[in-house]
């Protein structure tokens, strides 16, 4: 059972490779960001963060943050995340609603929020707070780019399906696989020890609970997000997606994010890129060293090249 929540509270601390304490440190200091509220058409709220990032006034890229495991406020990262984008930019960073502003989200969400955290209120409120961000009294974007770490993979992948206005997908800690899939590869190669068929029984005798937990989180979030299926929509997208994952991931499987190479290659399509950080972690941490400045780094060369052809395909002949 150690191992499990362990599991999940890796999941929980994907947001950074800071301890807890350095969390709440950060959301008291003068750096972190103000918040902000966004009100949703159907009478609900969540608070959000933006920042820019770089030099110009009127940058040309926007880049979206939304949700992860649990419960905790992206306020306890932010703007040091992003720090390896080499490229101005609009940075916008929405909580999941009933998120306080200060939520460490260490296994403690409340029943509010239990009930609106599964993936069809994740994909309808990521985009109507993307829709509303850009909208037409809103500055424009050349680029506009989803970042889904980890759990929030799956609303920005699907998002980024829904929204023609997106441009880019970059995606840390996932891959091609369900979790049921990247639960059974950890467990074949001994990363983890907990036998979750019997925690499926359990779930499945009453998937719609949020009273029940497993591990951390509630039956109807297991039920919920436990078979879904990424590939397809990965495999809808014709947009650059650039992926990061941990050599040494033990919350998601590396062979997740191989098999969706993979399947993209299969499929004849040349728009994903993968970046396998070797001996590194969920995080992509390895021995104290973050890698993830790395992959924004990547990233902002990612959105250089593009700039570049658009310049040459748009120039005079």
């Amino acid at each position: 059972m150690r191992i499990l929540s362990l599991f999940v509270f890796s999941l929980v601390l994907m947001l950074s490779g800071c301890t807890t304490i350095q969390r709440t440190a950060h959301m008291y200091g003068s750096e972190a960001p103000t918040p902000l509220s966004f009100q949703y058409m159907d009478g609900g709220s969540s608070i959000y963060y933006s920042f820019t990032v770089g030099d110009a006034s009127q940058p040309d890229t926007a880049v979206f943050f939304y949700g992860a495991t649990g419960c905790p406020s992206w306020k306890s990262v932010m703007p040091g995340y992003v720090s390896g984008l080499t490229v101005s930019a609009r940075v916008f960073v929405l909580n999941k609603r009933f998120v306080p502003d200060r939520s460490i989200g260490l296994l403690d969400c409340s029943q509010e929020f239990r009930l609106a955290n599964n993936p069809e209120q994740w994909v309808a409120d990521y985009s109507e707070f993307i829709a509303a961000q850009l909208g037409p009294n809103a500055p424009k974007f050349k680029n506009v780019v989803l970042v889904g770490v980890s759990e929030g993979a799956l609303p920005a992948t699907k998002v980024a399906g829904l929204s023609p206005a997106i441009t880019h997908l970059a995606i840390i800690g996932s891959g091609g696989y369900s979790m049921r899939k990247s639960l059974a590869t950890l467990k074949q190669r001994g990363a983890i020890g907990f036998d979750v068929d019997s925690g499926w029984k359990k779930i499945t005798a009453d998937p719609r609970s949020i009273e029940k937990d497993w591990y951390g989180n509630p039956y109807r979030w297991w039920s919920d997000v436990m078979d879904i299926d990424p590939l397809p929509d990965f495999l809808k997208l014709n947009i650059p997606i650039i992926v990061g994952i941990g050599e040494k991931d033990e919350s998601v499987p590396v062979e997740s994010a191989l098999f969706l190479e993979s399947k993209f290659k299969e499929a004849g399509k040349n728009n994903l890129i993968l970046k396998v950080y070797p001996e590194s972690d969920h995080r992509l941490n390895s021995n104290g060293i973050s890698h993830r400045n790395e992959f924004f780094a990547e990233l902002s060369r990612l959105l250089q090249q593009t700039h570049d052809i658009a310049v040459k395909r748009d120039s005079p002949k």
